[in-house]
């Protein structure tokens, strides 16, 4: 590869960027580097665009897992010397993980996700950035989709790999790994193999090494016709979820109890099928916030109602009056941890019963001030919050409205897809206005309808301090 092609590997990688919005030119971004040929060609990647002043590189961030005893000491020490070579900051996190795995009864790859979430939180504060970039490629996206493929995912699940989930940037999307690899090869650089990634009984190896060789039989270009299929897939979702938010919210009543879901039968059952089943699964999940529901709980709903019988779904019963039918809960809902609600005046600041945290409000200033991200650290518009707020833990039956979705989730969901451990989740703060609307789930994800936008007058500032 020539000096030219790597400038056209770099080139393609801001184009993408600049398509999906990952960054600005004044933002700092860190690099996750485990030491592999992905993560090291990204750091080249990101700091020969940084010289160019499309970002700012602001340190290369490394998690030592424990795994492998000194290979892992090796690849931190290798990660170490790349950040000094590149002349930023080294932020290297150490992790139990084999540890963590066994006291949480979860597998090793869980543990090792988990371990990775809370190490990003950690490494941006530690610099101030308000990215950190990972370096999952083309080839990872193909895999992703396969092994979803095989477990009966849906267009969410197909969809893969976002370009960015809140703070995580994946710039690597478009691009192969083969063509990472020749980068390096072309600046002489050299990168770190992890043995394990031969071992085939875990099942992304076999997907890479055994199932896309043959696919590459039949289109050279898989793994890139994979991709494209997951961006399809991804957009055709984000649409569908926005339609079904807007049929949940017309045709779907929830008591002020929260103890009883009522349908219009049938405005729901003029539904199509993809906005049905979507539909079906929020009136599930609203009636009993306990559990995940899935496909087949979907289908047996709308069977219920089409037919006008009853429920075959435990722990739930369908009640019908008329044109209308009726989702009543069975199940008791289980208290959260150590339950509490507390008065937040602005300003103010409140902390747990147990100093696990503290919430903080600033302001009413009489205008945005520059802030720079931080996840336990919020600029909302101060329109609608009141003179006070509430400080709680999650509840059955939570939901709102994050920022840059299409629509309404459930709490318990976004706590999910942002890879929060189950045992941390009941402990996190729940900010709400005294009406009870969701503000902040803090140091999470803030509320669609109170950010900042260029209509705001009037700021009110959310800290979150462990």
């Amino acid at each position: 590869m020539t000096s030219h092609s790597v400038r056209t590997v770099t080139d393609r990688v801001k184009r993408f960027a600049e398509l999906h919005a990952l960054w600005t030119p004044e933002l700092r971004v860190i690099a996750a580097v485990s030491g592999g040929s992905d993560s090291v060609a990204l750091a080249f990647i990101l700091h020969d665009l940084a010289a160019r002043g499309e970002i700012v590189l602001a340190g290369l961030a490394h998690l030592n897992h424990r795994l492998r005893g000194e290979e892992s000491d090796a690849d931190e020490a290798f990660c170490r010397a790349l950040a000094d070579r590149l002349g930023v900051p080294a932020i290297v996190g150490d992790a139990d993980v084999r540890a963590q795995a066994d006291a949480h009864g979860v597998s090793l790859e869980v543990a090792g996700r988990h371990a990775r979430q809370r190490f990003y939180r950690t490494a941006i504060a530690s610099v101030n950035a308000a990215r950190v970039a990972l370096g999952h490629t083309r080839d990872d996206q193909a895999e992703t989709v396969l092994l979803r493929l095989t477990r009966g995912a849906g267009s969410a699940g197909l969809g893969a790999m976002a370009p960015r989930r809140d703070h995580l940037v994946r710039p690597l999307l478009d691009t192969g790994r083969a063509e990472l690899q020749a980068v390096l090869r072309a600046r002489q650089e050299p990168w770190r193999e992890d043995p394990t990634n031969l071992d085939r009984t875990i099942p992304r190896n076999r997907i890479r090494h055994d199932v896309m060789p043959r696919l590459r039989d039949v289109n050279a270009r898989a793994d890139a016709a994979l991709a494209r299929a997951a961006e399809l897939l991804r957009a055709d979702n984000d649409f569908l979820e926005n339609v079904a938010n807007a049929a949940f919210v017309r045709i779907v009543e929830t008591a002020s109890d929260g103890e009883a879901v009522r349908l219009q039968t049938e405005a729901f059952l003029r539904l199509p099928a993809a906005v049905a089943r979507r539909v079906a699964r929020y009136a599930l999940e609203t009636a009993d916030p306990s559990r995940t529901y899935g496909l087949a709980e979907a289908d047996e709903l709308r069977r219920a109602l089409a037919a006008g019988s009853g429920l075959t779904i435990p722990g739930l019963a369908l009640e019908l009056f008329g044109a209308a039918a009726v989702l009543v809960s069975k199940v008791p809902d289980a208290p959260a941890v150590d339950p509490i609600e507390l008065r937040l005046d602005i300003p103010g600041t409140v902390e747990s019963p147990r100093g696990a945290w503290t919430v903080s409000a600033e302001g009413p200033m009489s205008a945005p001030a520059p802030m720079g991200s931080d996840a336990g650290r919020v600029m909302v518009d101060a329109i609608g919050i009141g003179s006070h707020l509430i400080v709680r833990h999650r509840r059955p039956g939570d939901r709102l409205h994050p920022l840059g979705a299409p629509g309404r989730k459930k709490v318990q969901d976004v706590l999910v897809d942002r890879k929060v451990p189950r045992d941390d989740r009941d402990s996190i703060p729940i900010v709400t206005t005294e009406k009870g609307e969701i503000v902040w789930v803090a140091g999470e994800v803030l509320a669609d309808g109170f950010r900042v936008t260029p209509l705001t007058t009037s700021v009110v500032v959310l800290i979150l301090r462990r």
